[in-house]
Parts: structure tokens; C-alpha cells; sequence
């Protein structure tokens, strides 16, 4: 592995959304002391719009460190499991403490420990991704049990309770009154829209970042420019995790070939071995090929919206039909909102 290769790794392009997310989530840190009860916020949005990337981020400018008084830990980081209990989610925010047996223990032993932790590394914030897992998909119920636990834990810590998940996670607050309470506005971060000129020009300016750092170490053409970007759009549905798959596997292939030009055919062999949603979305563009038809057509740009949009829940193979009808109403919302 070489530098050039984690390029995508080590970017962080803080898009409108992104760095309004990362804002609101600095401010309920800075203000978890002095509040006088529990508080809650949530980032919302489809798969691939840099929700973990959000959560990430604001992690690593919170790092734990050791003091005279042994070790803080100022953001709790943890990834509710699938089909999550109160004694495995608890297991995952121990192991996040550094607990050194966090599968150990009954789940009121466990909670003990847990609070004892978080008060005595006097954590400020508790940072739970993949929270659409409190949503059972299969009964379409939400595991009261589980968030009931939380909404405790958060109150009797008095730390901040920060989710990120897909849309289906607001079910679980809207579910639970006293949950919903705590919780300000959520923070929708959505995928790029062609058609919206305030999105297409944050797209083109992320491309724009991305091709000045890849530029240090390869020739290849403009990220940013009209055309590229068009071709970039259709390959990634305007999805930021999409894009950043996109270009870490274009910078690996890089790698193995030794080469120092990327051309237009290495990004067309990059997006075929990356983008999962050739699977089960028919008849998508070829964006990289030489003879792509560069005209924005609403056929174009609605067939891409459908890249990354099964329906949760939906099995693949009945994906084609039925998340096509889904998708109907989705971009009619997003195109007139």
C-alpha cells in the first residue's frame, strides 16, 4: 500500500451538509455540561451520504487521553449490533470504554459498569451509528426494551445521546414519547441532486478536492469540470460514499499498475468493480465510456437516482419492480422540494 492509495481515506471534504451536521453536533458537545437535562440529536439519511463520515470526524478531534486521573474519554463511539439487546449494545459501548471483559456480567451488571464508566471518564457525548437496528424491519416494531435503556442511561449520566442511521430510525424516537422529548430537529443529510444548482456546484467543488490531491500524484483529468462531473453523477447517484468507493478503488488499481495516468478507461473499470448496484438497478449509464451520451436528460437523471435506493427490508432480487415504484415518489419530493 502506498500513500497515494488512502488519499480517499485521509480527505475529509466537509460539503454544506456535512459541515452543518459536524456544527450542530460541536454544539451539543460544548453545551452537554451545563444542560440541565439529557439531550438528543439525530443525523438521518440515506446509505452512502456520509453519515458514519459525520460521526467520524468528530470523534477524531475528541480523542480519549490519560490524565492524573486515569483515562477520559470525552466521545463515546459505538455501532448498535443487528437485532440489538440491552446486554449487546451494552457490551459494545463497554468494549468502546475499554472495559476489560465487556461481554461479562448480567444486563443490570453490565449497566452498572457502564455507568460507572462514562461518569468516571467523564464522557460528554455518546455517539450510537447504525441506530435503524432499534427498528425491527421483519414485524416493522421498534425494540421499546432496548430504547427504553438508552433514554435511562442518557438521563441518569446526563450526557448527550448523538444517532446516525437510515430514515427507518426515526421511528424509534417518534415511537417513544419521552425519547422524542429530548431530541431536537434531526439533520438530514441527503444524497447530491443534478438538478438542484446549489447541489451540483457542492458536488463539482468535492470532485474539485478530490482531483487536486489525487493530481499530487497522478495525471488525470479535471475532476470538477461539466462533463466529468456529469459522468461522476451517473455512476454514484450523487451518493458521497458511493463517490469515495469510486475513487479508492480507481487509486488502488493505480497502485497495482505502477502506472501514472489515470484515464477516463480506468475509471470506467474502477466503477464496474465498485458500484454494488449494477446488481439490481437495469439499464444504468456506462458514465466512463468514450461514447456516453453527455446530454442531462430527466430519464438519465432519474434512472441514476435510483443507485443505492433498495427499499430496507427489500430483498435484491425483487428490487428492480418495486424499487423503482419507491423511488417514484422519492424523486418527485426531492425534485419539487
Amino acid at each position: 500500500m502506498t500513500k497515494s492509495s488512502t488519499i480517499v481515506e485521509r480527505l475529509v471534504i466537509p460539503h454544506q451538509a456535512f459541515a452543518a451536521a459536524h456544527q450542530q453536533i460541536g454544539q451539543c458537545f460544548a453545551y452537554a455540561v451545563s444542560k440541565a437535562e439529557a439531550e438528543g440529536l439525530a443525523i438521518v439519511g440515506e446509505s452512502g451520504t456520509g453519515k458514519t463520515s459525520v460521526l467520524k470526524a468528530f470523534r477524531s478531534d475528541h480523542l480519549p487521553t490519560r490524565g492524573q486521573d486515569g483515562m477520559m474519554v470525552p466521545v463515546l463511539s459505538a455501532t448498535v449490533p443487528s437485532g440489538p439487546t440491552v446486554k449487546s449494545l451494552a457490551g459494545v459501548m463497554l468494549a468502546a470504554l475499554s472495559d476489560p471483559d465487556p461481554e461479562k456480567g448480567t444486563e443490570n451488571e453490565k449497566t452498572r459498569r457502564l455507568r460507572a464508566l462514562i461518569k468516571n471518564t467523564e464522557t460528554r457525548l455518546v455517539m450510537i451509528d447504525e441506530f435503524q437496528h432499534f427498528f425491527d424491519r421483519g414485524k416493522h416494531t421498534v425494540m421499546h426494551h432496548v430504547a427504553d435503556w438508552l433514554k435511562v442511561l442518557i438521563d441518569d449520566t446526563r450526557t448527550t445521546l448523538v444517532v446516525a442511521g437510515l430514515p427507518s430510525c426515526t421511528c424509534v424516537i417518534d415511537q417513544n414519547e419521552q425519547l422524542a422529548r429530548r431530541f431536537l430537529a434531526p439533520i438530514r443529510l441527503p444524497r447530491f441532486i443534478w438538478r438542484d444548482s446549489t447541489h451540483r456546484k457542492q458536488f463539482k467543488s468535492v470532485l474539485g478536492s478530490f482531483g487536486e490531491e489525487i493530481g499530487k500524484c497522478y495525471d488525470t483529468p479535471d475532476l470538477d469540470t461539466d462533463d466529468m462531473a456529469f459522468r461522476f453523477y451517473c455512476a454514484t447517484g450523487g451518493l458521497i460514499g458511493y463517490l469515495a468507493k469510486l475513487l479508492r478503488q480507481t487509486l488502488r488499481n493505480a497502485d497495482v499498475s505502477k502506472g501514472r495516468t489515470i484515464h477516463l478507461e480506468d475509471f470506467a473499470l474502477a466503477h464496474e468493480q465498485s458500484i454494488w448496484c449494477k446488481q439490481f438497478v437495469p439499464g444504468l449509464p456506462r458514465p466512463f465510456e468514450r461514447g456516453f451520451d453527455l446530454t442531462q436528460t430527466e430519464d438519465v437523471l432519474n434512472l441514476v437516482l435510483q443507485i443505492g435506493t433498495v427499499p430496507e427490508g427489500l430483498p435484491v432480487n425483487s428490487a428492480p419492480s418495486r424499487a423503482k415504484a419507491h423511488l417514484t415518489s422519492i424523486n418527485s419530493r426531492l425534485v419539487t422540494g
